[in-house]
């Protein structure tokens, strides 16, 4: 029997069944017996989704938790997660303090970035924030040059419906990882090209992505957790806007045969997992409860394992640091995707940063 033959019979076998039974209690254990049905008629078929790139080669798909992880026997490891606009500007700030007060960033042995990790990890490997912290004042120019990266607020119905499925979200599931990424591909966004051009004017000179950096995608066909590696021959313009890719924002972007989305949709936004086996790492996380998500402080609602991921690496041996951004002070709610947010984000990173200063130069010595 075929899986689409399958899950037809699955389906019309539980409703078959409903239509047959009376009664409250009946009715409703059918209905949940119908609900198992057809959810593991989804199961069935995102993952033959998933097997028809089996026998590729490309060296991209890495399942979680990461076999042989690259973090292994590493000593630092620095993990960012995403957060648009808010976390970008947020790193930029804490990261000046760090660089600028002895805290050397940069001799991270393994960098893991997702979306604005991505962007900020290559910029902090590739010697950028060097430059922008010499040649421009961070509060008021950082906000313009970073001005390009944020869309319209106007979005067509194709770019609100995929937004929509993602705040709806309620797993990590393939199937519903899956539906994300099918929507993501039929949605007018913001279009590959001109996503990386803006990157490579944040990125400059930068081809290649830096020996140490690691960035993580995902496949929008099959739902697949993609890591692009320092010597995967891609571009590194191509990865960050690959990992940045919000679905119904920009993107999907190409690479290699692959069409992909954001980083952090699917059962993980920081990927931990990646460097498991180092001696320390230093982790930033954009948010670790429910009442900040609700705050506005994600775009979707997928389930957020931070703190399970942080508890896997220490279970293993690793040191590990956690810092979480949380909501901007004096703020209760706020959009990660507001131009307006920048300037006080990248001042509030800073004074994290010089707030941590004492307790970092200490875990990374």
């Amino acid at each position: 029997m075929t899986s689409s033959n399958r899950r037809q019979f699955l389906q019309s076998s539980a409703l078959g069944v409903a239509a047959s039974v009376t009664g409250g209690s009946a009715l409703a254990q059918t209905s949940n017996a119908c609900s198992k049905a057809v959810a593991e008629a989804k199961a069935q078929d995102a993952k033959n989704i998933q097997a028809s790139t089996a026998n590729w080669n490309d060296g991209l798909a890495h399942p979680i938790p990461y076999k042989n992880p690259p973090g292994k026997g590493k000593d630092r490891a620095l993990v960012l997660g995403g957060g648009s606009e808010y976390m970008s500007s947020f790193l930029v700030g804490y990261f000046h303090a760090m660089l600028t007060n002895g805290v050397n960033l940069r001799l991270a042995d393994i960098v893991v970035g997702s979306s604005a990790g991505a962007l900020l990890g290559s910029a902090l490997l590739g010697g950028r924030l060097d430059l922008f912290s010499a040649e421009f004042n961070l509060l008021a120019d950082y906000p313009k040059i970073m001005a390009k990266f944020v869309p319209t607020n106007k979005f067509s119905p194709s770019q609100e419906r995929v937004m929509k499925m993602g705040i709806e979200a309620k797993d990590g599931n393939p199937a519903t990882i899956q539906a994300i990424g099918h929507a993501a591909m039929a949605a007018k966004s913001i279009p590959q090209d001109k996503f990386e051009t803006n990157i490579k004017v944040f990125l400059g000179d930068l081809k290649k992505i830096p020996p140490k950096m690691y960035i993580t995608t995902i496949d929008c066909y099959t739902a697949e957790r993609l890591v692009i590696a320092p010597d995967s021959g891609v571009p590194v313009a191509t990865a960050v806007a690959a990992s940045a890719s919000a679905p119904g924002v920009t993107g999907p972007t190409w690479v290699k045969d692959r069409v992909c989305m954001d980083g952090t949709i699917g059962s993980t936004e920081t990927h931990c997992d990646i460097v498991a086996g180092s001696r320390r790492a230093l982790v930033f996380a954009l948010a670790d409860t429910i009442a900040q998500e609700k705050a506005g402080l994600r775009l979707n609602h997928l389930p957020n394992t931070i703190l399970q991921e942080v508890k896997d690496l220490e279970a293993g041996g690793t040191k590990t640091k956690l810092v979480v951004v949380g909501m901007l002070p004096g703020r209760k709610t706020l959009s990660v995707v507001d131009p307006g947010i920048m300037a006080p984000a990248i001042k509030y990173g800073y004074d994290r940063g010089m707030q941590d200063l004492p307790e970092m130069k200490k875990f990374w010595a």
